[in-house]
């Protein structure tokens, strides 16, 4: 009888591109607290248990929406908040400001009706308010820094909410495939299902966060690597502001 060989899967992304989402990954443990603070991080997903208010709308119902992304982000007590664009800002260029105050004013586009948008696009800015504060750059540099963001705010639990919004918006600088895959990355690293997330997920989402769960599930290795990093090789930050689901403390 002959040996049954099992095909090698097919990879999900070529090599560059895996690899650096793993030293992004890693990155973002340094300057959170590690893998046991990660373990905290809650997938944040579109149902009532997350987002319960109801019955709001304009400005009152963003603000409130932005509430609770802050505060799934572990970051309720950042000094940040959310004003509808004027016609002065530019949609592309100036999504915050910094008042006198030091508040960070996060501008957001009203005539947005659907909430989820939102909620990805809260929860970009305030990954990004996060690794402003880091004083180590962004795996591959400046270049890489708005694609490092992209994955902050995976690894902060909106992957479902950035994956689905990367099909409505060209407003992401990873691909829709690029964000699945770190999708796949933030559940096998948690050692947690997939499959979970899939019904809250687009059927072109799914398929590609199923290929690319097969394929990561090759390098175990490297995630064990990833879990075991020790905590003398993490960043102190204890001076500095950070999210709950990012300490390194209590």
């Amino acid at each position: 009888m002959s040996p049954t060989f099992r095909a090698r899967p097919k990879p999900f992304l070529d090599t560059a591109r895996r690899d650096w989402q793993f030293d992004a990954f890693a990155w973002l443990l340094r300057h959170c607290g590690g893998y046991p603070k990660f373990l905290e991080t809650v997938p944040v997903l579109p149902v009532e248990q997350h987002f319960p208010d109801r019955g709001m709308s304009g400005h009152a119902g963003a603000a409130a929406l932005f509430r609770r992304v802050r505060d799934h982000a572990g970051m309720a007590d950042w000094p940040c908040m959310v004003e509808p664009r004027s016609d002065a800002e530019s949609s592309g260029a100036n999504c915050a400001s910094i008042t006198a105050d030091r508040i960070r004013v996060i501008y957001y586009d009203p005539a947005q009706r659907k909430p989820a948008v939102l909620v990805a696009r809260f929860a970009r800015e305030l990954a990004r308010y996060l690794v402003e504060t880091f004083e180590e750059p962004a795996p591959g540099g400046a270049p890489f820094q708005e694609p490092a963001t992209d994955i902050a705010t995976v690894f902060m639990g909106f992957g479902v909410f950035v994956a689905n919004a990367s099909l409505e918006s060209g407003a992401w600088d990873l691909n829709e495939g690029e964000l699945a895959h770190a999708l796949a990355m933030f559940c096998l690293l948690r050692k947690a299902a997939p499959d979970g997330l899939e019904p809250h997920l687009s059927p072109h989402l799914r398929k590609y966060l199923r290929l690319a769960t097969l394929d990561l599930a090759q390098y175990e290795d490297r995630f064990q690597r990833l879990r075991g990093m020790p905590l003398a090789a993490l960043k102190a930050r204890a001076a500095e502001p950070a999210p709950r689901n990012c300490r390194g403390g209590s």
